[in-house]
C-alpha cells in the first residue's frame, strides 16, 4: 500500500516500473530504509532481488561484503552504498540478532569494501546518503568522507539526501589521483513544497577503459530537471530544465506555499543550478 510522510511505503508496481523504464541499479540505503522496521526492509530487499536489477544498499550481515558488480561492454563497475543516518524513531529497529544490517558510512567498512571492490572491478562507484536537508553546500562530514573515498581511489561518489543540488567537484586523493564527487543530485520526483526542492539533476558521464588498463571519466554534465505539479497538487511530471517554461512555472504548485515561493520562474529555477554547479559541468544552454 501507499503511505506518505513521515513513514514512507509504496506498492510493488513502482519497482516493476523501474525495470520497464530501463533502470539497471536500485539503491536502498537512506534515512527512511527502516520506516517499517526489519519487516519492511527484508520485504523490500526480497522483492527487488526478484527483479532483473542490481540491488545495492540493502544487505544481510552474511552478504554485506559481497561486492555488487555491473558489467557493460567488458567494463566492470563495483557499486558500494552507505548512509550516514537513519530517522531517529527507527534508529533501533534492527535488533542485534537481526540478519540485516544498516550500511552506515563507517570508515573501517568503507576501507575494507573499497579494497575488495578494486580487486573485482575496473571502476568503483560509491553511493552516499549524507548531508543536511535543504543545504546547498556540503558539510564537514561530507567533505571528510569524500576525501576518504578519494584517498582510497574511488572513481565516483554519488550523493543524495539534501533534496537540493549541491556542488560537483574533483577531490584529490593521497596518491594524486582524483575522484569525481557529486555531493547531491537533488530530487528527481517529489511533491515537496519549497521551490528549491523542485530542481534536481541527472549526472551524465562516460567511463573509458583502454586496452592498456588506463581509465578515465569524461564528458561530465549535470543535466538539470524540474519536477512539476499543478496548483491542485496533481499533474505530476518531470521536465528537463531546457524544456521548462515560465508559463509552466506560474502554474507550479509550489506557489501555493510561502511568499518566497510565489515568484517561482524559469530564471529562478536556472539560478538554483548555476549558483551551485560549476560552469565546467553545466550544459551549454546554462553557460
Amino acid at each position: 500500500g501507499y503511505y506518505g510522510y513521515p513513514n514512507f511505503n509504496a506498492p510493488a508496481e513502482i519497482g516493476e516500473t523501474f525495470v520497464k523504464l530501463g533502470f539497471d541499479i536500485v539503491n536502498l540505503a537512506n534515512n527512511h530504509m527502516l520506516d517499517y522496521g526489519e519487516k519492511g526492509l527484508s520485504g523490500t530487499v526480497s522483492f527487488f532481488r526478484t527483479l532483473p536489477l542490481t540491488l545495492i544498499g540493502g544487505y544481510t550481515k552474511a552478504d554485506y561484503d559481497n561486492i555488487r558488480l555491473y558489467e557493460t561492454q567488458g567494463v566492470k563497475v563495483a557499486f558500494l552504498s552507505y548512509t550516514t543516518l537513519i530517522n531517529y524513531d527507527h534508529i533501533n529497529s534492527l535488533g542485534s540478532g537481526s540478519d540485516y544490517i544498516v550500511p552506515y558510512a563507517v570508515e573501517a567498512d568503507i576501507r575494507r569494501q573499497v579494497a575488495l571492490a578494486k580487486e573485482k572491478a575496473d571502476f568503483v562507484f560509491v553511493s552516499m546518503h549524507w548531508g543536511d536537508e535543504d543545504a546547498t553546500v556540503p558539510n564537514s562530514q561530507q567533505k571528510k568522507l569524500a576525501k576518504l573515498c578519494a584517498d582510497l581511489g574511488v572513481d565516483l561518489v554519488i550523493g543524495m539526501h539534501s533534496h537540493t543540488l549541491q556542488p560537483l567537484e574533483w577531490v584529490e586523493g593521497a596518491d594524486g589521483g582524483k575522484t569525481l564527487v557529486a555531493y547531491s543530485l537533488g530530487n528527481l520526483i517529489s511533491t515537496m513544497h519549497p521551490s528549491r526542492n523542485m530542481v534536481g539533476g541527472l549526472l551524465s558521464l562516460d567511463i573509458l577503459l583502454t586496452a592498456e588498463g588506463d581509465k578515465s571519466i569524461e564528458n561530465i554534465t549535470l543535466i538539470p530537471t524540474v519536477c512539476h505539479y499543478s496548483l491542485k497538487r496533481d499533474g505530476l511530471a518531470l521536465y528537463m530544465l531546457s524544456d521548462y517554461t515560465d508559463e509552466l512555472a506560474k502554474k507550479h504548485g509550489t506557489t501555493l506555499r510561502a511568499e518566497s515561493n510565489k515568484t517561482f520562474s524559469l530564471s529562478i529555477a536556472k539560478k538554483f543550478v548555476t549558483d551551485v554547479i560549476s560552469k565546467e559541468f553545466l550544459p551549454d544552454f546554462l553557460k
